[in-house]
């Protein structure tokens, strides 16, 4: 009896086992390369330019090929002189950077200010202490305090860091602070930019208990608090390094808001999104590029954040290809590794994509065993075909495996 449960244990270890391989073996083989396909607006031409890798049949190779939004072609440099902020020093070298673009002559600091950057609407790592960092020392850059702030059901407190005591009379400041701007405790949520590599601090952006934004700064160690009227609900912030734009909010439903500077709130003219935004902004425009599964969505706003263009792309994609589609009707599941404390994570299959394949897989491990003159009623071959049915080819696979001779 023990070496028939021992059996049972290695042919369900060898499924795990190749929930894990075969899955990849498939991709490997079958999964076609995913040639680049790039989508800009132009600051030049006003209009979206495009550029995508083709597979050259006679040179054997893979190469670029550029196109305007009509579909009339353009040459590698054509292009390049469109996007004079992606390619500066390819025009310089060549001698064909323009010298003005909308009017405005191009000068090194209209070059440098373009800023790129990535827009995750998805919870990050919270910590539960961070540095409230002072936001006009006298001198560019930051210094890191002697002491980390919480805030909590008694609201905020100052934790020293060498002798871990809290520094009432400092708490008590800001906690005065705090109430007379009408924040209620604990915060639900603090958002922030906890790091001494920036020009300047900008504070820290806080959700309280109610769900109202505030903005917390120390100014000269005294209290600096600002409530910012919101009346949506607040599901992340995406705070930026000193500039004009103090952050981007994302709602629950992926809306988009962007706070200025000089506490002005805009919604952003975006349609239904999955929160994920490639952001480039420069002197004249500001390009919300939404990266999707199968296609990636850019949305140009001028300098007020009002609408200027739209343009959508497809994005080839092996989740919609025909080969994915065998996949899964050929595997009930893949095992997938992650850190932490659960190493092995099955990623299941629709049931309705895999049953016949599971069926047939059945079918075959019986005539076998019939083959065999094996009696299949015998409990431990109904287990291998009852395991067979449920975890189809790698059932199958394993019991072949480990033959059954009892």
């Amino acid at each position: 009896m023990t070496a028939k449960i021992v059996r049972v244990l290695l042919v369900f270890t060898t499924i795990l086992v190749l929930g894990f391989y075969l899955p990849d073996l498939y991709r490997n083989r079958f999964e076609k390369r995913s040639y680049k396909r790039l989508l800009y607006y132009s600051e030049v031409s006003q209009d979206f330019v495009f550029a995508e890798e083709i597979y050259d049949s006679l040179r054997q190779d893979v190469r670029m090929v550029y196109r305007d939004r009509v579909g009339n072609p353009l040459s590698e440099n054509e292009y390049a002189r469109l996007l004079p902020f992606n390619n500066t020093r390819k025009l310089k070298l060549l001698g064909m950077m323009p010298d003005s673009v909308m009017g405005e002559p191009l000068t090194q600091e209209v070059l440098r200010s373009v800023r790129r950057l990535m827009l995750i609407g998805d919870k990050g790592f919270e910590y539960p202490l961070a540095p409230l960092f002072e936001s006009q020392p006298g001198h560019p850059g930051v210094d890191l305090p002697e002491d980390l702030f919480r805030i909590g059901k008694r609201g905020i407190e100052f934790l020293h860091t060498t002798t871990n005591r809290i520094d009432t009379a400092k708490s008590r400041r800001f906690n005065e602070a705090l109430t007379r701007a009408g924040f209620r405790a604990p915060a639900r949520d603090i958002y922030g930019i906890p790091s001494t590599i920036k020009s300047r601090d900008d504070g820290y952006f806080v959700v309280d208990a109610s769900g109202k934004l505030f903005h917390l700064l120390m100014v000269h160690g005294e209290p600096r608090v600002r409530a910012i009227d919101n009346d949506f609900e607040i599901k992340q912030i995406k705070c930026h390094v000193p500039g004009e734009i103090y952050c981007h909010i994302f709602t629950p439903e992926n809306e988009l808001y962007v706070l200025l500077t000089d506490y002005t709130l805009h919604k952003l003219p975006i349609g239904p999104n999955n929160g994920r935004f490639m952001l480039t902004y420069n002197r004249y425009f500001r390009s919300y590029k939404n990266l999707e599964r199968d296609s990636s969505v850019m949305y140009v706003l001028d300098r007020d954040f009002a609408p200027v263009d739209r343009c959508a792309q497809a994005v080839p994609n092996y989740r919609n290809s025909p080969e994915a589609d065998f996949e899964a009707r050929l595997f009930p599941f893949r095992i997938m590794m992650t850190p932490g404390v659960t190493h092995l994570i099955p990623v299941p299959n629709p049931v309705g994509k895999f049953w016949l394949t599971n069926l047939c897989c059945v079918v075959v491990l019986a005539a076998i065993r019939l083959w065999r003159r094996a009696r299949l009623y015998s409990p431990f071959q109904l287990i291998d075909l009852g395991m067979t049915a449920v975890f189809g080819i790698y059932g199958l696979i394993a019991s072949l495996l480990f033959p059954n001779r009892f």
